[in-house]
């Protein structure tokens, strides 16, 4: 936040979870309107399920009721943890005097409103979908709860590859709410709900339906579209699972790709949220608060490759250049106020900037690592991979060139105040395709541009960095995790809330289990596996 951050306290976080973490008497609370108007009153127009579906959109990239001052709630729900460990973005600022989650001490108060927020918002709006698609006939609004799970899947997905357990497929039982799935189990039904979710939505086509397109932040009520976006899910979540389970990888991955509707493809196909109230909270971040700037990362590659989209994601400083700081530096309290003058905030046009959470050139790169694999996917990797840079330069509005061709490779660091955090690149990967070796090294390339694509989107970057090593990032030059998370390793997950530990003692205990591991940062989840990628 601007000046401080706050950060959840051991009672409300108790308050905020103790609605989902036993019983569901608190749902129906919750979930009701603050003006007195009941589901009878909202019933005409499809407004009783619909009004559920803005907290579910915007409870993704979490910035519900945005004008509400809710900006600071992305800040500690995704910002500062993904967004910066994904080596996207970072803070000269010096919260709790430097020792936070950027040198690798991580703070349950800011972290936990991740799990948090996502139950509060995703999980209980979404049961309510359901419980009224039920109540007020399954046959008329089988539709909206496709488009729920489709949405519950997306928001769910990122929750599990962030903790690596998660109270999934018995949430909202009575007394059994607490119940933890584990990574695989919360996967496989993952996959099953898109599968069905997609079955769901293909009887729209061509038959009257009542109407989504008023409460579509994304799509204005195309369920074409919706069925691209399941694909397309469904493909990023077949290839997270690569090193876990190959063979559930490929058939999920040929199933996604070869579904009639296909995938998104195309810029007008690109899940873009927007529009009913909702801030892009970026903004507030960076340009009103000054909270968080382009990372170093960002600056060494796209500079290096001399990336026209680099003037796109960070706002030119000194000498017309975009300027970063790397993450987890000492001597902040000294340099804070000077960074702050010479370094690129993210360029973000204003609050009303659509937020993307899955594009077109993240499906053409998906289906390269498919292609480099030697699956079904109807095509080959290198195709794929130029039709990802593409897609990519036309999405940021610049001209591709002659970057298919290029050998060059990210830049070193030069530190814009103090030499000693100057650093060599940490890659020497190139854009053109013929200069790799080995399937390793195409994957690099592959992973790389798919990583300059998805910016500033930190959650599913990160998860992708902790899966491939891609792209090499610089290391953090200070870590305060006290020698738990190694410094070349990086943080793997986010431990499970306080809130977890006191009020589901048996669950979380049974979470810690599923985990494998000790519940810290070092810990990785499932389908992160030290092992090669190819």
């Amino acid at each position: 936040m601007k000046k401080t951050i706050k950060y959840i306290s051991h009672a409300l976080a108790f308050a905020l979870l103790i609605c989902f973490s036993s019983c569901t008497g608190d749902f129906e609370k919750i979930n009701t309107n603050p003006f007195g108007v009941t589901d009878e009153d909202l019933y005409q127009d499809n407004n009783s399920i619909g009004q559920h579906f803005t907290a579910l959109q915007q409870s993704i990239y979490f910035n519900f009721d945005g004008g509400s001052g809710t900006d600071w709630t992305y800040q500690l729900f995704q910002n500062l943890n993904a967004d910066i460990w994904s080596g996207y973005l970072a803070t000269p600022s010096n919260f709790e005097g430097g020792v936070n989650n950027q040198t690798y001490s991580l703070i349950s108060g800011w972290n936990d409103y991740c799990w948090n927020e996502t139950y509060n918002h995703i999980m209980s709006n979404s049961l309510r979908v359901k419980e009224k698609c039920l109540e007020q006939g399954f046959e008329t609004y089988y539709h909206f709860d496709a488009i729920n799970t489709v949405l519950r899947v997306l928001a769910m997905s990122r929750i599990c590859d962030q903790y690596g357990a998660v109270i999934y497929s018995r949430y909202g039982e009575e007394l059994t709410g607490g119940v933890y799935d584990s990574g695989p189990d919360a996967y496989k039904l993952f996959f099953k709900e898109l599968d069905e979710a997609v079955k769901a939505l293909e009887k729209t086509i061509g038959n009257e339906a009542a109407s989504f397109s008023k409460f579509d932040m994304a799509y204005d009520g195309d369920f074409t579209k919706w069925m691209k976006l399941a694909n397309t899910i469904r493909l990023r979540l077949a290839i997270r699972i690569v090193k876990y389970d190959a063979a559930l990888a490929r058939e999920q991955a040929e199933a996604a790709v070869n579904a009639p509707q296909g995938l998104i493809l195309t810029d007008g196909d690109i899940f873009r949220l927007s529009g009913q109230g909702y801030r892009n909270p970026l903004y507030t971040l960076s340009m009103d608060w000054s909270d968080i700037f382009i990372n170093a990362n960002v600056v060494s590659i796209l500079g290096g490759y001399q990336d026209a989209r680099l003037s796109k994601f960070g706002i030119p400083k000194s000498d017309n250049k975009v300027m970063g700081v790397r993450s987890g530096i000492p001597g902040l309290d000294k340099n804070a106020d000077e960074y702050k003058r010479v370094i690129s905030n993210v360029n973000i046009a204003s609050t009303s900037t659509p937020v993307i959470l899955c594009t077109a050139a993240e499906s053409y790169f998906l289906l390269a690592e498919a292609a480099l694999r030697g699956w079904n996917v109807g095509g080959d990797a290198e195709t794929f991979y130029e039709q990802g840079i593409k897609a990519s330069f036309e999405q940021w509005g610049v001209n591709v060139g002659d970057y298919l061709e290029s050998s060059l490779k990210p830049g070193d660091w030069i530190d814009p105040l103090v030499d000693e955090f100057n650093m060599a690149a940490a890659s020497q990967v190139t854009p053109k395709w013929e200069d790799a070796k080995t399937n390793e090294e195409r994957l690099e390339k592959i992973v790389t541009q798919k990583w300059i694509a998805m910016f500033p989107e930190g959650m599913n970057a990160w998860a992708e960095w902790r899966r491939t090593g891609y792209p090499k990032l610089f290391p953090i030059g200070r870590n305060e995790s006290q020698g738990v998370i190694p410094t070349e390793l990086g943080v793997r997950r986010l431990p499970f809330t306080v809130s977890e530990k006191s009020n589901n003692p048996e669950g979380y205990a049974e979470a810690v289990r599923l985990l494998g591991g000790t519940d810290n940062g070092a810990t990785r989840v499932f389908w992160d596996i030290n092992k090669p990628n190819i």
